[in-house]
Parts: structure tokens; sequence; C-alpha cells
């Protein structure tokens, strides 16, 4: 639904960074493949299926990041909503029609990954003039809005608000389907840094005419305006919610317009706090030492240091009730992350036991099986080192749809840590990756929807093969 004046703006092609040039080459084939498909048997269907394809093209040559993804519910008939972001006037890709970057991405790499399908968009209508615009959208079959400066001089108010109030049976019909919605509330684009915009109530009292109430899920973007040689794509998947949860059953409500707002609010600090968001972990590192500082007993804890599987790891007092446990994960770690943060958080005295979980991230980095074994083994000698009476026991790395064609390597990886294990006395390995699998495959019923993630089944066995552990070493002086 964006649109760009791009007068007074003038970019030359020839000064754009490599990586623009090929990215917007790739915009430009996203909009003539689909475009200018043949239209004789080409469903609208097989239209969105190469504009998913085309998109996943497009973005293999720039930097984004998914955060949260661990919030994704397991059914797709939700509605998505997200702050619309404008496109860098650079990623013109004919004429003065733009592939809007962040409605796309969402379709390809959150819908389409985890649920298998397209979902289903709103696009507005296009103006006569519009001829690309037309040509683009027509073929992917959208559901279709009037916006505020995009209507034709010889609709009426009337008549426009009555073609816009078709939005929510078409809505409506395709969230009973089975399909998604991606919508944002703004009905407009904006920077990253004025983002979002006054949230209009049209998908909120969409959710509460419908019963049940469909699950919301907030996606916050970031930085799509901007040009891709100078920045990440950010996106983070927030807690879903229903319009119920704010105990609100009816549009008509007195509070409505009021929890609109809250979530328009709350909207503002996500987007703050995404931009300031980096690798470096800052925020999570001092809300840990908070978290330590807060802790009245120190003594003879069990400390549970890692990535995600460990931060997820939420009732971690009510699995273990006779420990005194701690848990400083921090999500998306690297192995050099715990490495990098280990003195700062561990100021305090000897724990009776360390429980790591580390090296899944790594993967991604393109490490071979052996380097991650040693950066491994090389943390959790320094941990010996400073804590030489603590016992210290490393969780294999889990098997995960995510990393299908990394499970060779995990299986390596985790192999010498079990041999690394039988050679010094004060560490344990758990071998978490073959309770995950049947008949050698993975099994689903572990994982949460991104297929990551561990589910609350995938902590009970987890929980079983740590207490088995943890109670060995209770039992020592």
């Amino acid at each position: 639904m964006a649109f760009l004046n791009l007068s007074g703006f003038k970019l030359e092609f020839n000064i754009l960074e490599v990586k623009d040039k090929i990215f917007l080459k790739a915009l430009k084939d996203i909009y003539h493949n689909v475009s200018n498909a043949p239209h004789d048997n080409f469903t609208t269907y097989e239209a969105r299926r190469m504009s998913l394809k085309s998109t996943k093209e497009a973005f293999s040559h720039v930097n984004f990041q998914i955060l949260g993804s661990e919030n994704l519910p397991y059914n797709s008939n939700c509605i998505f909503i997200y702050n619309h972001l404008e496109n860098h006037p650079s990623y013109t890709v004919v004429d003065e029609f733009q592939i809007t970057l962040d409605s796309h991405f969402i379709s390809t790499f959150i819908i389409d990954k985890y649920y298998n399908q397209s979902g289903n968009r709103v696009a507005r209508f296009s103006l006569p003039s519009e001829n690309n615009h037309k040509a683009y959208y027509d073929r992917l079959g959208f559901i279709r809005v009037y916006a505020k400066d995009f209507t034709p001089k010889n609709l009426k108010k009337e008549e426009i608000k009555t073609i816009n109030h078709q939005f929510y049976p078409q809505a409506m019909e395709s969230l009973k389907s089975g399909s998604a919605l991606v919508f944002s509330p703004e009905g407009y684009s904006y920077a990253t840094e004025g983002s979002p915009g006054s949230f209009r109530h049209g998908i909120f009292k969409l959710a509460c005419r419908m019963i049940p109430q469909p699950v919301i899920v907030p996606l916050v973007m970031a930085n799509f305006d901007k040009l891709a040689s100078e920045t990440t794509f950010k996106c983070q998947i927030k807690t879903p919610f229903r319009m119920s949860d704010f105990t609100i059953l009816d549009e008509n409500d007195k509070y409505f317009p009021r929890i609109v707002k809250k979530i328009n609010e709350q909207y503002t600090v996500w987007v703050k706090d995404l931009i300031l968001e980096d690798n470096n972990f800052n925020n999570e590192i001092e809300d840990l030492k908070n978290k330590i500082d807060k802790k009245e007993d120190t003594t003879k804890m069990i400390v549970f240091y890692g990535s995600s599987t460990i931060r997820l790891w939420k009732n971690l007092h009510e699995n273990f009730p006779k420990f005194n446990v701690l848990n400083l994960g921090f999500g998306g770690a690297f192995i050099e992350s715990l490495d990098k943060y280990f003195e700062t958080l561990f100021q305090f005295n000897s724990p009776k036991a360390i429980v790591m979980y580390m090296g899944g991230n790594d993967l991604s980095l393109d490490y071979n099986a052996n380097q991650i074994f040693q950066m491994i083994k090389a943390l959790i000698f320094r941990i010996h080192k400073k804590f030489p009476t603590s016992r210290i026991i490393n969780i294999g790395i889990k098997p995960s749809f995510e990393r299908q064609k990394d499970l060779k390597t995990i299986k390596q990886i985790n192999c010498m840590m079990r041999e690394l294990s039988n050679t010094i006395p004060y560490l344990n390995q758990v071998d978490l990756f073959n309770e995950l699998m049947v008949d050698e495959k993975i099994d689903k019923k572990y994982f949460l929807q991104d297929g990551l993630h561990l589910n609350k089944q995938g902590y009970i066995v987890l929980n079983k093969l740590l207490y088995k552990e943890l109670k060995i070493i209770g039992n020592l002086v």
C-alpha cells in the first residue's frame, strides 16, 4: 500500500554500491516475473508462488535478521500485523513503482517459511495512471481497498466506504479457510525512525467480530527503508494476543479505542528497541546482571548458561525445586558471545554446577565440526580455571528442522564432546540429540512452530535427562 513521492530526489544508479545494484536487479525480477507471467491457465496461487520464490532470491543478496520465532503460533489462520515502512527511493523497479519490501519479506520468510503458504495481504486499489502497480497486484489477487490520497476523483466518499467495507467479509472468509492475513494497521508507510504511524481500528474490529477471536501476531519491522548496503533488515516477532486478552469482546466496548492506542504505543517502544538491538546483547546482559544482583542466595547454585535453549527454559525453579537455580541464558548467543560476557556475569562464588548449551547458533557461521568443538572446549577449560570445584554439564546440540542440513555436523560435535567428557572428571555430557529423533528423523512433537526451539514436551525430555545428572551432583559435598 506504500506510495513514495520521488520528486526532488535523484540518485544515480551508477553510484549505488554493488550490493544495492544486485538487490535492485532482483527486485525488478520480482516485478517482471509476476507482471509478465502468462495469463492463460496461470492462477493466483501460481503468481503468489512466483512472487515468493523471486523474493527469496532477492533477499539472499542482503543482510536480514528474524528475532522471536519462538513466539509463532502453531495455527496459520492468524492476523499478522506490522508497522509498514517506506522503501528507499533507489529501489524503484519501474517508473515510480516499488515492491513493498516489508510485506514481501513477511509473506516469504514468515508465512511461507513456517506455514507453507503465501497468506493473504491487503493492497490498495491502483489509480488509473498506475499501470505498473495494477499489472503487478492484479496478478496476486490480494484483498483490495481504497487508501487515503489514492482514490479516483469520480468516486464519492460513500462509494469508497461501501467498497472498503467489503474488506471485512473477505478477510473473515480468508481466515476461516486457514489462510494467514498480513495487514498494516496504519494504512500508510513511514521511515523506521518515525514508525509506527497512528493505528486505525479496522483490523482490530475485524478480530472482535469473529468467534472465536483470531490470534493477532505483532511483527516489528526496522530498516526496510534503508539501503541494503548500509543496514540489516530486521523483523521481530512478539508475543501473540487476542483482543479478549485485554477484556475486549466487542468493538463497541468503551475501552476499545484505548486498547488500540495502547497497542500502538507499545509498537513505538518495540521499534525503538529493535533499532538499537544488535549482536552485542547489551540490553540482555544488563537484565541478567540485575537478575544476579536481586538474587539473595548465591550459595551452591546451579547456573544455566547458554543461548535460546537456556533462555526459554522459563520454569527452571518448578522443574528443579530442590536446587538453587539461576538462568543466565540469552537468545542468539554464539560461543564467542558466551565467552565474551562470562567474566561480566559470573561475579559470584563457585557454583555447584554450570549447565551449558552452546554451539547451535555457530553452525550458521559455516564453522566445521572441529572448529565448533575446539571453541566449546576452550570455553569449558576457561570456566574450569575460574571455578575448579564446579561441575560442568554440557547439553549436546539438539537436532532441529531449521538446521537439517547440519545434522551430520551436529552429530560429529556431540560425539567429540562425549569423548572429551570421558577424559575429564569435572565434565558431564548430556546427549539430547537421539531423544528428539524417531526412526532417524526429527520428531516434530518436541518443537515449537519455528522448528528450532523446544516446546513443553521437548523440555520435559531435557528435564529428565538433566535431572539424573543434577541428582548425582546434589549428593556431592
